[in-house]
């Protein structure tokens, strides 16, 4: 019987979670995340930031504070710090600290502030970070959370609870902690399920195919300093069949553009889970995109069939197979579709989200794609000290070429 690296997973954990309660399986994407960091000699945490400004004094700092505490409280996983007990890699649920969780600042520049706050590793931050920045001309409410226990979609949760929690002022009961606490572990043991059934010789043999001819990776396969930050922004207009469902043509235009550079590694772009649907926590996939000479917006449709195959076990299968491509990522994709998540209003003022300048770019480039209807913002970060200005140059000239590009815009 084939045995998926899932299975063989929870075969460790069953042996040193020894029923504590606040000890949870690591998902496919969690152990992904966990593996990256115990790599990189900074153990540095893969942040996920959402910005939120309102108009300049709206927020109070007290109800803020109340707010986070309560969403907290109801979501486990944003108590929860990866650990390794007796070699096998965990999320260890905690309570919630007892210091501040807001951090107040007050600069000529909200934006550059806030990145400050959330990139401090000295300040002792949780999985969740969160920095209200005030300037002359706006609130800006900054949340940083660890990647590890908070996907895309679980964002849009939190949100909604926190700007529930700061307009009710509601307490968050003892009952309702423990209940969901079990709810969490459930849509985690589902997960866990899914991943392992998506694991199967087929699934495997398809992956296999697709990566055959992969590169092995350009930039960043080798031991180098990272850190610097480097953004280019562009706004383009998506062609009528495009406008609702932009992603295949967005996958397209990220792999035309990496194909004009010899060795790169495949697309890489992160998709849901529906076992997670409702639950906060890190429910995602990272998929690869390698067409082989295929239109990709039609050879995506065939992936999807196998889109719950772990990463890991995709790397594993590539690796079998003697291909070129072993697991490194040159190009992450991130689709932000605004049309489907409304800025929150708080007090009858609407906030905006934002996408300021200044994201740590784990990986050499990523792509972030801001969907407002008829058009995408598109956001290109990269690390200079990594990628050549010249590449990333081109990669930003071929999205836009593969769309109606309207022009460079601000943050």
């Amino acid at each position: 019987m084939h045995r998926s690296i899932t299975r063989t997973y929870l075969k460790h954990y069953a042996n040193v979670h020894r029923r504590a309660a606040g000890l949870m399986p690591l998902t496919g994407a969690q152990r992904r995340f966990h593996h990256t960091r115990s790599a990189d000699p900074h153990e540095r945490v893969r942040i996920l930031p959402v910005f939120l400004e309102f108009p300049p004094g709206l927020l109070e700092a007290a109800r803020l504070e109340r707010a986070v505490r309560s969403v907290l409280r109801r979501h486990p996983a944003l108590r929860g710090s990866a650990d390794t007990v007796d070699g096998v890699p965990v999320l260890r649920i905690g309570p919630v600290p007892e210091g501040p969780l807001v951090r107040e600042t007050a600069a000529p520049d909200a934006d550059t502030a806030a990145w400050a706050a959330l990139d401090d590793r000295t300040a002792g931050h949780g999985p969740v970070r969160v920095v209200l920045a005030r300037d002359e001309g706006r609130d800006l409410l900054a949340i940083g959370f660890d990647h590890l226990v908070c996907d895309g979609e679980s964002t849009g949760l939190v949100l909604d609870g926190l700007m529930s929690a700061y307009r009710s002022g509601e307490e968050v009961p003892e009952s309702a902690v423990d209940a969901e606490l079990s709810r969490y572990r459930e849509a985690v043991e589902r997960q866990l399920e899914r991943e392992h059934e998506a694991s199967g010789p087929e699934a495997l043999a398809h992956w296999t195919g697709r990566l055959s001819d992969a590169g092995p990776g350009r930039w960043g396969t080798g031991p180098v300093e990272r850190g610097g930050q480097a953004t280019a922004w562009r706004r383009v207009a998506l062609p009528g069949p495009a406008t609702d469902r932009p992603f295949p043509a967005l996958l397209a235009a990220c792999h035309t553009a990496l194909a004009r550079t010899p060795g790169t590694a495949p697309v890489a772009y992160t998709w849901g889970s529906p076992e997670g649907a409702g639950v906060v926590g890190c429910f995602i996939n990272t998929v690869l995109a390698n067409p082989q000479g295929e239109d990709v917006r039609e050879s995506w449709w065939e992936d999807l069939e196998f889109v719950d195959t772990p990463f890991d076990e995709v790397v594993r299968a590539a690796r079998a197979s003697r291909a070129p491509w072993t697991g490194h990522l040159d190009l992450v994709l991130t689709l932000i579709d605004l049309t489907r998540r409304p800025a929150p209003v708080l007090d009858g003022e609407p906030g905006r989200f934002r996408y300021p300048p200044g994201r740590r770019t784990e990986d050499p480039v990523i792509v972030t794609a801001v969907h407002e209807g008829t058009g995408l913002s598109l956001r290109v970060d990269h690390d200079p000290l990594i990628v050549p200005g010249a590449d990333a140059t081109a990669i930003a000239d071929a999205l836009g070429a593969s769309f109606t590009d309207t022009g460079r815009v601000a943050g």
